[in-house]
């Protein structure tokens, strides 16, 4: 009977603490995992730099960004030399002036 009444108490328990912790680890793993989206939005924040590694990398497999984004680059962005390098190919390309 008290071993019944444990399982059960253990059981409400568990459950209590998946519906109160449960949204917050689930919301955590999801911002952890998830990386920013390449639109407007993303760009225009504060941290849009963030962006630019991606978009550096995945040129010229996918076109360059638009000239304001390239610009956010230029500006704000933590680049390496060879990363320098190929921005200023992507502006060239863009017909961006900077």
């Amino acid at each position: 009977m008290t071993t019944r009444i444990l399982v059960i108490a253990g059981v409400v328990f568990g459950i209590f603490l998946g519906v109160i912790i449960g949204p917050s680890v689930y919301s955590y793993f999801r911002l952890a995992a998830e990386m920013p989206a390449d639109d407007d939005a993303g760009w225009a924040s504060k941290v849009g730099w963030r962006l630019c590694n991606r978009a550096i990398a995945a040129w010229p497999a996918k076109p360059a960004p638009a000239c304001w984004k390239l610009a956010t680059c230029d500006n704000e962005g933590a680049l390496s030399v060879a990363e320098r390098e190929r921005l200023d190919q992507m502006l060239k390309e863009a017909k961006c002036d900077h």
